[in-house]
């Protein structure tokens, strides 16, 4: 019973110094920058796995004669060495957090966005469960300049359509923001709209993009009518491609800029992807349920709309196509490199345009709607 007691007393103290050290690098990381953050953590790593070396090899040496500082015995060596191991841990934990938001998510963050990131794995909801893995394992693949296309057998002729869609894409995005450093991405057929649903979870879409694992997924409406080029299942498929390709792109370059991704407003990544979506292409207005711009802000606020007979995406593409038609198509560039110089979109937005998001709420339908009826 006095050995229980005392293993029971250890792990509760472990468990106390584990909680405490996890904090106490939470509060040290928010401090500093990303990359100062992502050095301190690694020369961490080196030193407590460098003194969990030399613990070990002192408690297997020399058991009962153990003394490092007031830590002495068999006990003693077993307690400092777990606490060193637990400190490793944690330095590796918030390593592999520094150096993703470093890769993935630019460099300016806020108090908030960081411990929103460095807590990610303890939020409910928050990490993706979606096995692309599987996704992909029973398909053929095909790479085309940085990306891997992956489909079934019966689905290959849809593969040169995407290549000239992509290029496509890949043209008018480079138009918009210029050169970009591309990564290598993934790009998954689905053979439906329900294998889509089913295998990711999404509600009511027939394309994601996933960052930071640069997936790109589309589903196939129908295949015989997207193959003999009828309307409206071949443009749908070909303006989702392009949709979602621009979500990569303009992901891209955010971070080249070294501004956090999300900076920007779930509208504008959506508008910016819907305008080259719709490139050129001429369509009616109607009338539809508006929301207010500033709650568009993130993902969770912009499936609350999409999934209430709000037409996000149109509002969306309707402010984009206003500011191009008031500034031209260099404006979305500028809007960015100015919210990187300031860090704050509403500044940044106004600095390029002129115009608050007030002032856009205001002006962009009426835009629209005699821009689209002329």
């Amino acid at each position: 019973m006095t050995t229980l007691k005392k293993v029971c007393s250890y792990f509760i103290r472990l468990l106390f110094l584990m909680i405490f050290i996890f904090f106490l690098s939470l509060c040290i990381y928010i401090l500093f920058t990303i990359k100062v953050s992502l050095f301190i953590s690694s020369v961490l790593i080196v030193i407590t796995f460098g003194v969990l070396c030399y613990l070990i090899f002192r408690l297997v040496k020399s058991s009962r004669a153990f003394r490092f500082f007031i830590f002495k015995g068999f006990s003693g060596g077993l307690f400092i060495s777990l606490l060193i191991f637990i400190s490793f841990i944690v330095s590796i934990y918030f390593f592999s957090i520094n150096l993703m938001i470093a890769t993935e998510f630019g460099n300016d963050l806020t108090i908030e966005e960081k411990i929103d990131l460095y807590s990610l794995a303890f939020q409910n909801g928050k990490t993706s469960s979606t096995d692309y893995k599987v996704m992909k394992q029973d398909k053929t693949m095909t790479t085309y300049k940085n990306v891997n296309i992956y489909y079934e057998s019966h689905e290959k002729d849809l593969v040169p359509i995407i290549k000239h869609v992509l290029d496509k894409a890949d043209h008018i995005t480079t138009k918009l923001f210029g050169p970009v450093k591309d990564n290598q991405i993934d790009f998954i057929l689905h053979s439906s709209t329900e294998d889509l649903y089913e295998k990711t979870s999404l509600k009511q879409t027939i394309g994601y993009f996933d960052d930071p694992n640069d997936i790109i997924g589309v589903a196939i409406t129908d295949l015989p009518l997207i193959l003999s080029e009828q309307m409206p299942q071949s443009f749908y498929f070909n303006s989702t491609i392009m949709h979602e390709y621009t979500h990569y792109r303009l992901q891209a370059f955010i971070k080249a800029q070294g501004i956090y991704v999300y900076r920007f407003p779930l509208w504008f990544h959506e508008g910016v992807a819907e305008y080259v979506g719709m490139y050129n292409v001429d369509q009616r207005y109607y009338p539809f349920e508006e929301a207010d711009f500033k709650q568009l802000i993130t993902h969770n606020d912009w499936e609350k709309f999409r999934l209430n007979d709000f037409d996000v995406y149109t509002q969306s593409h309707y402010a984009i196509s206003f500011i191009v038609d008031q500034f031209g198509e260099s404006i979305i560039k500028e809007i960015i490199e100015e919210t990187a110089k300031v860090n704050d979109f509403e500044k940044g937005f106004k600095q390029a345009t002129g115009y608050t998001i007030d002032d856009l709420q205001k002006i962009y339908v009426k835009d629209a709607r005699q821009t689209i009826a002329e």
